[in-house]
């Protein structure tokens, strides 16, 4: 098959003429849809540009949001520590079993509790 087969198909020897030539009115259609597929094209470059650019910018965020959470993860695990390290040394401060057996009870179902 050819690369022209419109032109091809419109094509015709004027005259007594050895080159073929094709009518001004087709080479004018030609030349607006090539403009209006370049027009398309730029357009869809520009879409690309500013999807890349979106990407980009989530992809910070989404860097920023993780390093957040891994903080907050720290900040848990520390502060659960501490609170198992008061918890226990809290037994020998409290001087009934009871009470000592209410606030390990109350520290636990609060670290539980955590969203």
């Amino acid at each position: 098959m050819s690369d022209t087969p419109r032109t091809n198909l419109e094509a015709f020897f004027p005259h007594e003429s050895m080159y073929q030539v094709c009518d001004a009115d087709f080479c004018r259609q030609l030349e607006r849809e090539l403009n209006a597929a370049n027009q398309n094209v730029r357009q869809l470059e520009n879409a690309m540009d500013e999807i890349k650019s979106c990407l980009e910018t989530w992809d910070v965020f989404v860097r920023q949001i993780q390093s957040e959470i891994n903080a907050a993860n720290e900040r848990i695990k520390r502060l659960e520590e501490a609170g198992d390290e008061l918890a226990g040394k809290h037994l020998f401060a409290v001087h009934t079993y009871d009470n000592a057996k209410k606030h390990v009870a109350e520290w636990y179902k609060a670290k539980e509790a955590k969203p």
